[in-house]
């Protein structure tokens, strides 16, 4: 399980329309300590004892928030590499205004999914680390029209559009088309931003950035948004 955002129940009821349950996790791997990401991670470790794996920075700050997580915490240096559970999990640093913050690789022999969130650009080491990935969950946080004529206060924005902010669809497309050349052939859209983004819009941005590089969407490459509030569909990396 990647992060804790929301609420047991939730995640409870997600997992149970998998046939499973909260004890057949074998690790939460933690991005970053900010509230969207471990607001559920007291709760959930209260009643199922399940070890928790974080940056340095990123379990200082889960600690900080509920203290009954810290006999659970796991940290490790961001570029570590180990097995959980038959997977082989690597963690790369990415440009956020959080303590520790990191994206993950999660390989079986030959498959491998990129997951890479809250981050305000695609680094080179990000980059390769994930090239080879045959699915990825890579975020699409805002529109730039959308963004820069939106209600936030300028401060907000200048945050977002930082290069520690979160990632805009056109990078996301761009990093999509790498990926894809280097044999993509499934993305998860992720992270939108419900004031700034549409499902649809980052859809079809990224859509028709593989379109321009020669993919045929639907089929060579298949996209999908991550719904806010329900559980996904399930891919097969």
């Amino acid at each position: 399980m990647i992060d804790a955002g929301i609420s047991l129940r939730r995640i409870r009821t997600g997992l149970k329309g998998f046939g499973l349950s909260p004890d057949d996790i074998h690790g939460v791997l933690l991005t970053h300590a900010h509230t969207d990401h471990i607001s559920g991670a007291g709760i959930l470790l209260k009643y199922h004892k399940i070890p928790v794996f974080a940056s340095a920075g990123a379990a200082q700050g889960l600690e900080e928030a509920f203290p009954e997580t810290g006999p659970f915490i796991n940290a490790f240096e961001p570029g570590a590499a180990f097995d959980l559970g038959g997977i082989t999990v690597k963690c790369i640093p990415t440009p956020h205004d959080a303590s520790g913050s990191v994206g993950f690789t999660l390989s079986v022999k030959a498959a491998r999914l990129a997951y890479f969130t809250d981050l305000g650009r695609v680094t080179g080491e990000i980059l390769d680390a994930s090239l080879g990935a045959g699915a990825a969950v890579i975020e699409a946080n805002h529109d730039l029209d959308m963004l820069k004529s939106g209600p936030y206060p300028q401060f907000l924005k200048r945050r977002i559009l930082s290069d520690r902010g979160h990632l805009a669809n056109k990078d996301c497309a761009g990093f999509a088309v790498r990926l894809f050349q280097a044999g993509l052939r499934h993305i998860t859209l992720a992270h939108l931003s419900k004031e700034n983004n549409t499902p649809e819009i980052a859809r079809a941005t990224v859509a028709q950035a593989l379109v321009e590089a020669g993919a045929t969407v639907g089929a060579a490459v298949t996209v999908d948004v991550a719904p806010p509030d329900t559980i996904g569909a399930p891919h097969e990396v």
